[in-house]
Order: C-alpha cells, then structure tokens, then sequence
C-alpha cells in the first residue's frame, strides 16, 4: 500500500527533527552546564532552527508535489492517539524534571541546577515529546489504527 501524504509528512518530520535533535543537545547541554550564558546557546539555536525549516520545506514540497494532502477521518483518528501519545511523554518529562528541581533545593547529593540547563531540559522535553508523536503517527498508519 502507498503511503498516504501525511504519513510521509510524518517520516520526513522525524527524520529532520531526530537529525537536528542528535546535533544540538548535546551542544546545548554542554553550554548550559559550563558558563550559563545564554549569549553562547543564541548562534546554535538560530542554526538549528533555519536547518529544520530548510530540510522541512524542501522534503514537504518534494512529497506535496507527487501526491494528495486530502485529511479524511482516519488521519483525524491517528492524529488524536498520536497527541495523547506525546502529552504523556511531555508530562513524564516536565513532571521528571520538577522533582529534579525540588531535589536539588532539598539535598546537597543533588548537583544544583541552573536557569539555562532548566530551559534546555524543557525543550529537550518538547523535543522527545514531538518525537514520540511522531513515531506513534507512524506506528497508526502501519497497523491501520
């Protein structure tokens, strides 16, 4: 069966964001935990985010050009499993994520956390979260949810 234009959507989207995903956090990370200067995160940030629009526009108007973008219900259908599917991976996330805060204002055995690791953690977050909508989109389609 031929892949309708959505799921097609879905691979290249997860493809480009695990790619730039691979390529910025651990450079984030490293930033965040030596200097703490927000200044430093601007240049690679600005970089990822014209990188992922460029692969993005490219890919969806290659795909657009050869195909149909109609939504019927069963994209509709897919679409919700998949946001409930990454809503519960964001909450694990951002909920992991407080208790290590709290940790680390109520015990010396945790190392202190600062502003920018906190930010690049939430977008870390956001990032698997979109990921795992990603990937459950792509599971719906293959099995025919």
């Amino acid at each position: 069966m031929d892949m309708t234009f959505r799921e097609k959507s879905s691979w290249g989207s997860l493809l480009a964001l695990g790619a730039v995903a691979y390529w910025y956090f651990p450079r984030a990370f490293r930033i965040a935990s030596n200097n703490n200067e927000a200044t430093d995160m601007l240049g690679i940030s600005i970089t990822c985010i014209v990188a992922l629009i460029i692969i993005q526009a490219i890919y969806h108007g290659i795909i657009a050009s050869k195909g149909s973008d109609r939504i019927d219900e069963r994209d509709i259908l897919i679409d919700l499993k998949a946001e409930r599917i990454a809503g519960y991976v964001l909450g694990i996330g951002l909920f992991w994520l407080v208790g290590h805060i709290v940790a680390s204002g109520s015990s010396d055995m945790v190392a202190e956390v600062g502003t920018l690791s906190i930010a690049v953690w939430i977008l870390f977050a956001i990032t698997v979260s979109e990921i795992g909508k990603l990937s459950a989109r792509i599971v719906y389609y293959q099995v025919d949810a």
